[in-house]
C-alpha cells in the first residue's frame, strides 16, 4: 500500500484518501463513534481531513479539487487566506522576483505567489506545517517554485543563515495565544512584526503585513511608521483583512495611501477636508420617492471614508453619523450598492406595527438607528428574504434629527 509521507509525518494512505472522499458528506461524530468498523483507517485523522475539506471547498477551491491535499489542522485552515485574498496580494509584486513568506502556515499565500510566477521561500516554525506544505506544494505542482524552510520569522536572517534578497517579504502573524484564544493588539501577535520591521527592510525591498480586520488602522500606523499603503480588503461586502505595505524607500507624502479593494483610494487628509466641508455647510439630503440611495462597501467604512464619497460622487449625505448617501439622478461607479427609493416612512411605533402587514419578508439594514436588526425583526415579525430592503436610519430635516424607515430595492435588479 502506497503511503504519502515526509519526515516523521505520515500523510494519508490510499485507503484513507478513499475513505475521506467516500465519507465527505457524512456526520463526523458518527464516523468517530464507528471507528472500530475501519481497522485499517486512522479515523480521527480522516475526520480532520473531512472537516478541513469542507472548510476549503469555497475558501480555496483549487486545493479542494486536489484529492491528495493534506490538512495538518483545522486551525491552520481557519487562519489561512482565502484564494481571493491571496490573489489580491499579487498587486504588490512589481516584477518577477523572490517572495519570502515569513509565516507560511497552511501555505495558501505562498502557493498563489508562486502561481503568479514568483520564486517563493516558505518559512514556518511549526515542523508539522512545513512537512504538510512540502506535500501540498508537490501535489499542486508548485514545489519547483517554492522552497520550504523550517525556521521562525525571527531567525530567518540571523547571522550564519544566507537568504536571498527579497523583492517582497510577507508576514501573517498569528492572532491566537498559546491556549488558542484570540488576542488583540499587533504587538501581541506572533511574530511581533513591530520589532521585526527594521530588520526585514534590510533584506527586502518591501514588507507586507496582514492583520485582522478588527484592528484599529490609526493605532497600527503608529506601530508601523514605515507604512506607505494600507489596503482594506473586502469580499461580498465583508471586510476580510488589512494589509500594511512598508517600503525601504521613504514615503514622500508622509501619509500612507488608503486603498479599499472595491476601487476607492484616498489620503486621510482628503477625508478630513471633506468632513469639515460637509459639517460647515450643514447640507444634508432628504430622500424621497424615486431618488437613489447609496450604501458604501464595508471596506470604505473600515477605512474611515465617511464624508469623502459624497464629495467625490456629488452626493448628499443623510446625516453626519449616518453613512448613507442620496441623489435624484443615478451616479455610476459608486463603491458599494445602489438602491432605488420607493417610500420614506417616519419612524414611529404606529408605523412599526404596520410594517409587517406591508412587508411579511424583507432585507433589513440599520445605520445610526435606535434599534438593531434583530430587535427590529422581533418587534415587527418580518422574516429575512425577498428583494424589498428596509433601511432604518437617521437624517436631518428642518435642522433637527429625524428617524426614518426607507423602503428601497437594489437598483441593478431594475435595469
Amino acid at each position: 500500500m502506497d503511503t504519502l509521507s515526509f519526515g516523521r509525518i505520515t500523510m494519508l494512505t490510499d485507503r484513507e484518501v478513499r475513505f475521506v472522499r467516500e465519507h465527505l458528506h457524512q456526520d463526523v461524530h458518527g464516523l468517530l463513534l464507528s471507528a472500530h468498523k475501519y481497522p485499517d483507517v486512522d479515523v480521527p485523522k480522516c475526520v480532520v481531513q473531512i472537516e478541513g475539506r469542507r472548510k476549503i471547498k469555497h475558501k480555496i477551491p483549487e486545493w479542494y479539487a486536489c484529492k491528495d491535499i493534506y490538512i495538518p489542522s483545522l486551525q491552520a485552515v481557519e487562519q489561512a487566506s482565502s484564494a481571493e485574498a491571496a490573489r489580491y496580494k499579487e498587486r504588490f509584486l512589481k516584477d518577477r522576483g523572490t517572495v519570502v513568506d515569513m509565516t507560511g502556515g497552511l501555505g495558501v499565500d505562498a502557493y498563489y505567489f508562486a502561481a503568479a510566477g514568483q520564486k517563493v521561500l516558505y518559512a514556518e516554525e511549526d515542523e508539522r506545517l512545513c512537512q504538510a506544505a512540502r506535500h501540498n506544494f508537490q501535489v499542486l505542482q508548485k514545489s519547483d517554485r517554492i522552497e520550504v524552510v523550517h525556521r521562525s520569522a525571527e531567525a530567518l536572517w540571523e547571522e550564519g543563515h544566507t537568504r536571498p534578497y527579497a523583492d517582497l517579504a510577507y508576514a501573517d502573524p498569528s492572532r491566537r495565544g498559546k491556549e488558542g484564544a484570540r488576542i488583540r493588539g499587533l504587538a501581541s501577535y506572533r511574530p511581533d512584526v513591530t520589532q521585526l520591521a527594521a530588520t526585514v527592510l534590510k533584506h527586502a525591498a518591501a514588507f507586507l503585513v496582514k492583520i485582522a480586520p478588527m484592528e484599529d488602522i490609526t493605532r497600527t500606523l503608529e506601530l508601523l511608521p514605515r507604512t506607505t499603503q494600507v489596503h482594506v480588503v473586502s469580499f461580498k461586502n465583508e471586510c476580510k483583512e488589512l494589509l500594511f505595505l512598508l517600503e525601504k524607500q521613504e514615503n514622500d507624502t508622509g501619509a500612507p495611501l488608503v486603498v479599499c479593494s472595491v476601487g476607492f483610494s484616498f489620503y486621510r487628509e482628503e477625508e478630513m477636508a471633506a468632513a469639515q466641508a460637509l459639517q460647515s455647510s450643514e447640507t444634508y439630503g432628504i430622500p424621497k420617492e424615486g431618488d437613489f440611495l447609496y450604501e458604501p462597501d464595508a471596506s470604505l467604512l473600515k477605512a474611515g471614508a465617511f464624508a469623502l464619497p459624497a464629495v467625490r460622487f456629488g452626493l448628499e449625505k443623510f446625516h453626519r453619523h449616518s453613512h448613507l448617501y442620496v441623489s435624484d439622478e443615478f451616479v455610476a461607479g459608486f463603491p458599494g450598492k445602489t438602491y432605488r427609493i420607493h417610500q420614506l416612512i417616519p419612524f414611529a411605533s404606529s408605523h412599526i406595527k404596520q410594517l409587517a402587514a406591508a412587508f411579511p419578508s424583507a432585507q433589513m439594514k440599520v445605520r445610526n438607528f435606535p434599534l438593531s436588526v434583530d430587535v427590529w425583526r422581533k418587534k415587527t415579525g418580518i422574516i429575512d428574504g425577498g428583494t424589498d430592503v428596509l433601511f432604518g436610519t437617521t437624517g436631518r430635516k428642518a435642522g433637527k434629527d429625524a428617524k426614518w424607515i426607507i423602503h428601497a430595492t437594489l437598483w441593478e435588479e431594475n435595469i
